[in-house]
Parts: structure tokens; sequence; C-alpha cells
């Protein structure tokens, strides 16, 4: 994790030459993407405000162990685990360059909490790194997932979202996938 916050540029060239955090929203949705393609997620709700971003949506992330953590963790945790993850290569090409690790690494606070098989957990991140851990076993049925990031102002300085260009390329995406409801709020 400190070499990608030794080398933000290098993993986030996209912000540095836009100038904003925008396409930090579409990294940030490539699990939720490959649920869609299985069915299994057809609502995301995007929250962005200056350096903060809420993403929330109605597929849980697995909790199955992979080695001594959950797959879950392992995704904002290891990179290349995100990718390593997908199902369809197509949402691996467009939505997981950097994967979530990486976002993890550059987020001053990152927290993830999902349901996935009538198990919930809730994971604290600081700048990469699990700092709080809680899996126990839920009465909900319905699957989903909610990851909260708060990019580090130190490493992105005064990039912060661009509502305004993330709404149309937001609706780009609602055209190409139209059964997949996509709301943002500003």
């Amino acid at each position: 994790m400190e070499h990608v916050r030794l080398r933000p540029q290098m993993y986030f060239e996209d912000c540095f030459k836009e100038n904003n955090l925008n396409s930090l929203v579409f990294e940030s949705l490539c699990h939720a993407i490959d649920e869609y393609f299985d069915d299994n997620c057809t609502e995301i709700i995007i929250n962005a405000n200056g350096n903060l971003l809420n993403i929330e949506y109605n597929a849980g992330m697995s909790l199955d162990k992979s080695w001594d953590l959950t797959k879950a963790e392992c995704i904002m945790t290891k990179i290349g685990a995100c990718s390593n993850e997908k199902k369809h290569l197509e949402v691996g090409d467009e939505f997981c360059r950097v994967g979530m690790a990486t976002i993890n690494a550059v987020s001053e606070k990152c927290e993830l909490k999902t349901i996935w098989n009538k198990r919930k957990a809730h994971f604290i991140f600081e700048k990469g790194k699990t700092i709080f851990r809680e899996i126990s076993e839920a009465d909900i049925s319905e699957d989903s997932t909610t990851i909260s990031f708060e990019i580090d102002k130190e490493i992105f300085e005064n990039s912060v979202f661009e509502l305004n260009e993330l709404q149309l390329k937001i609706n780009s995406l609602k055209d190409r996938l139209p059964s997949l409801e996509i709301k943002f709020n500003k």
C-alpha cells in the first residue's frame, strides 16, 4: 500500500490529468457491475461530495475465506485481488484498472459494510490497512454492500469530485446498462 501512496500519479493518472476525483467513482463500481452481469445487482446509489464517496448496492461481497482473510477484505486490501475475483473480464477491463485496494490505499479512511449469504461484516481501513473487523450471522436475507471512502487530501490536494461532469458520465453508464438503476446524489 505504501508504494501506491508514494506514487499516486502512476496509479491515478486520470485524476491528476483531469484535476478531479471522478474516475474513482467508476473504479469503485467494479464489484457491483460484476454482480450486475450475474443478475445479482439491480440498484446502485452513488453519493459524492468534496473528497467523500459513498457507494451502496444490493449485492454482497463474499465472506468466504481466502487464505486468512475474507474475499471482501482481500478485494479491499490486496493489490490485484479485485481483478482476480472478477467473473466477467469486460468488467475488469473497464471498471477495475486500479482496483479497490488501490483506492483504499489513498483513502484517509474507508469503511465497508456488507451482507452476504446471511452473514454481515463491518471493516474499517486507514490508509489501506484494516483497523477494525467484525463478522457475524445476520437475520437479513437480502445481500447489500456499502463502501465509503474519504480520499486523502494530502495525496490529491485540492482535487474533488466534479459533480456536473460526473453526472454526465453516470448518465452515459445508465444508457449502456438500462436495466441497472443508478441513483446519483450530489
